[in-house]
């Protein structure tokens, strides 16, 4: 079999020489037949391409190592014979006059061609410094060479430039002529090969020996359609420094830039969004699927269009291989910049800033950062989708190396970079929010010792403070260090951070993360007098509309309804924003969709705990002015026996007036998300407890119980609200057992084995199944609070001591499972 292949590859190789002989011969000849020629060698190009593809597929037979590399470098010189018989075609148009002169848009023409290339500049790491005038250019030509020509130009100076180094793409003019530059910094071209630069088969010494791919054509071509074209060019070089060449064209007319128009007639609509990663990206795609005639225009201040950013914990840690794992690419496609552009069919202007939004005129005015020069562009349809930006608080120091945000990929990977080259062992986490307790997690893998410091008295402030301890137990006992109530008064350290100073102690620091919340980016939106709501984001209507009905929002950048409190709410998550943007998509190509108010649902998992809250917090519906009850419940996420089981906690918040469900929180090991979704459906559909008591819900024991999580719950809060149950919150009776009252009497009805391995200091044994026999050990002058594991067997306890004239008995809400504080352990 490989020998058969031996033999394959060698008559491939030997037909592949006698083509380009053949070529070389008759184009030198100059032979009347050369069209028809080069049209002949394109069949059999195209049957030895195929047999390439069919060896190195191996359904011909298994390769070698040797054998593919050598296949690999045929197809690579078949490709480059492909593209020498397309460049001789070209010319030969261009000789016999075949090709007919038009009036083109020139700066249409080179946008387009500029876009083209951008992909490839970013491919190589080079920088891209484009300067192109906002004017119709017209000139006398042919809109297909044009972009042939300048794309030799372009292609050639990305090809001979090395990696960080500078491509320049500048078009001026003036009364009488058009003037194209395109100059780069990379080898050069020596002095004495420059005469014969834009000959026929001609390649310089040093681009053969740079570059092998080339066919010698693509300089000729530039000069025959410059030529053709009435036009003018010339070069300037300097081997090891880089190439400039210039084409001048004459002008037939400069007029303001003319909008196109659909098959119809009708004016295209302009669509300006400003800002990439979720819900720009987003509009934009929703936009172009509803009206795929619209003129959709895209700005990113970033290099990056869209990524996933709630997966840059997954990156520093490790967890992805690759940073193309984080954006919004399609198979097929380098990146979502490509996808975009190519199939979407949008305009997207990477590392170009809005600066300005002149509102009266309908025009934005952005500056592109690698050209460092302004433009502006009108608009019929403006979405701002800003996004946020985080809090950098003013701590004396905080310039110092190696302290960092967690906000974007270039972020992340300047992390990544430190905890892979550099001796990291203690990690300090500013802020214990979302974003501090997330990544928290992320620094483990690298075995640092990590410290999250936490000015206020709890750790994620999106619970209520005793969801939030057991949250915090959790993590202590993961290993990450929970500092509260205590702030950093300044950075220590020579360059790079070695101390932090908290108010009356130092900690060692080799890593700083600032993670102390975000703020909307509404600077450019506030200037243009769009309002801001009373959360700092930006107010629209239930159209995602601002003040200007031609201007929308999305994304982090606006506020949104409670659907309790119908009060603005602040929350940047990732699906509100994709949620958000998909009606702002519909409503700028005419719909008139309605964005509902949210739940503020919210959902996260550290190491194996997924904590969830959806509706109002306790606090916050006190808040609000609500009579307020709730209760507590920690159940198995599906039949105990099962292997895999997990322990869930959940408590469950409801207007004590009517019955109206307010909120959720839960936490635990087990399947919360199925859980809290149900409950956020809840909410929007205005359950009462009994609603939720009555749902049908799916029952295998595999996958949930028989009586699950939310419906025991329900049933709690029904008996509470019946005055069946009197339930007390685990700090409320850690206060008590702090305070010492002699009036209260601490009862554990666990069996004696439960209670020996693990109890809560200051609790008797009296076990369940002893009650009846020892209730005159029970002193009738105290109130009694009763503890369990989960609070079932306290309930029953509860009944036999109510049935007996007891009457001031207490349940211990949620049992042990609940209890955030210290627990005897023998």
């Amino acid at each position: 079999m490989a020998k058969d292949a031996d033999h394959d590859i060698d008559k491939l190789q030997r037909e592949l020489e006698e083509y380009r002989n053949e070529i070389e011969r008759l184009y030198r000849e100059r032979n009347d037949y050369l069209r028809i020629s080069a049209h002949q060698m394109k069949s059999p190009l195209a049957t030895i391409s195929f047999n390439i593809e069919t060896l190195l597929g191996q359904y011909a037979g298994r390769l070698t190592t040797k054998q593919i590399h050598l296949i690999e470098s045929i197809k690579r010189s078949t490709e480059s014979l492909q593209n020498l018989i397309r460049d001789i075609l070209e010319l030969e148009k261009l000789r016999s006059g075949a090709i007919e002169l038009v009036d083109v848009d020139y700066t249409e023409v080179c946008m387009k061609a500029v876009d083209q290339i951008r992909d490839k500049v970013q491919e190589k790491g080079l920088y891209l410094e484009v300067s192109i005038p906002n004017k119709s250019i017209i000139i006398k030509g042919n809109q297909f060479a044009l972009e042939q020509m300048l794309l030799n130009l372009l292609e050639n100076a990305v090809k001979y430039t090395e990696k960080h180094g500078v491509v320049i793409f500048s078009v001026d003019y003036d009364e009488n002529k058009v003037t194209t530059i395109v100059k780069d910094t990379g080898i050069g071209i020596p002095e004495q090969d420059q005469k014969r630069i834009f000959e026929e088969f001609y390649r310089a010494p040093n681009a053969k020996k740079y570059d092998r791919s080339g066919t010698g054509f693509g300089m000729a071509i530039v000069k025959q359609i410059v030529d053709y074209m009435h036009g003018n060019i010339s070069l300037r070089s300097k081997e090891g420094e880089g190439t400039e060449v210039t084409v001048i064209f004459p002008i037939k007319a400069v007029t303001e830039r003319r909008r196109t128009l659909t098959e119809g007639g009708e004016k295209r609509k302009r669509i300006v969004i400003i800002g990439g990663v979720a819900a720009g990206p987003k509009a934009a795609s929703r936009a172009r699927r509803l009206d795929p005639n619209a003129e959709i225009t895209l700005f990113e201040k970033g290099y990056f269009l869209a990524y996933a950013g709630c997966a840059l914990p997954f990156y520093i840690a490790g967890k992805l291989k690759n940073q193309r794992e984080l954006s919004a690419a399609v198979s097929g496609f380098e990146g979502a910049t490509e996808f975009f552009r190519n199939v979407k069919g949008i305009e997207i202007k990477n590392l170009c800033e809005v600066t300005r939004i002149d509102r009266k005129k309908k025009i934005i005015e952005y500056h592109d950062l690698i050209s460092d020069r302004s433009f502006t562009v009108p608009y019929d349809k403006l979405v701002v989708a800003t996004g946020s930006k985080p809090n950098i608080p003013k701590i004396p120091g905080v310039g110092l190396k190696n302290i960092f945000t967690i906000r974007g990929i270039v972020n992340a990977e300047q992390i990544k970079s430190v905890l892979e080259n550099e001796k990291i062992r203690e990690i300090i986490i500013l802020g214990g929010g979302l974003i501090g307790t997330e990544i928290a997690e992320a620094f483990t893998v690298y075995g640092a010792r990590v410290t999250i410091i936490e000015k206020e008295s709890q750790i994620l402030p999106f619970l209520d403070p005793e969801m939030a301890l057991l949250a915090e137990k959790y993590m202590e006992y993961k290993g990450i260090k929970i500092i509260k109530n205590n702030d950093v008064r300044e950075f220590i350290g020579n360059e790079r951070v070695e101390f932090v100073q908290l108010s009356d102690y130092q900690l060692p620091a080799d890593l700083v993360i600032l993670a102390v919340g975000i703020k909307p980016e509404v600077e450019i939106a506030k200037k243009a007098g769009i309002k801001i709501g009373p959360t700092g984001a930006i107010k629209v209507n239930n159209h995602m509309q601002t003040n200007d009905p031609d201007i929308y929002a999305a994304g982090d950048c606006c506020e949104c309804l409670h659907i309790i409190s119908k009060k603005p709410y602040y929350l940047p998550l990732g699906s509100i924003a994709n949620r958000q943007a998909r009606v702002v998509g519909t409503n700028i190509t005419g719909g008139n969709q309605k964005f509902p108010h949210i739940a503020g649902t919210v959902i996260i998992k550290v190491f194996d705990c997924n904590i969830a809250k959806t509706g109002l917090t306790e606090k916050e519906a006190r808040e609000c002015g609500l009579d307020v009850i709730s209760c507590y419940v920690s159940e198995y996420d599906r039949e105990h026996f099962v292997p895999g089981a997990k322990i869930i906690k959940l408590k469950l918040i409801a207007c004590k007036k009517t019955g109206r469900i307010l909120g959720a929180q839960l936490i635990g090991e087990g399947d919360v998300v199925k859980r809290i979704d149900i409950i956020a459906t809840a909410l929007y559909k205005k359950y009462k407890v009994n609603d939720l008591a009555s749902l049908d819900l799916g029952y295998t024991p595999a996958h949930a119980n028989a009586m699950g999580i939310l419906i025991v719950a329900a049933n709690v809060m029904q008996n509470k609200l019946e005055g069946r149950f009197k339930g007390m919150r685990a700090p409320d009776v850690y206060k008590l057992l702090q305070k010492g009252y002699e009036e209260y009497l601490f009862l554990d009805v666990r069996t004696p084995q439960e209670y020996e391995e693990l109890r809560i200091p200051g609790f008797e044994l009296i076990p369940l199944e002893a009650f009846r026999r020892r209730l005159d050990e029970i002193p009738r002058d105290k109130k009694i609070i009763l503890a369990c594991e989960s609070g079932k067997r306290s309930y029953q306890a509860s009944l036999i001591l109510n049935s007996h004239g007891f009457e001031d008995v207490w349940i211990l809400e949620g049992g042990l499972r609940m209890w955030p504080y210290k627990i005897t352990h023998e």
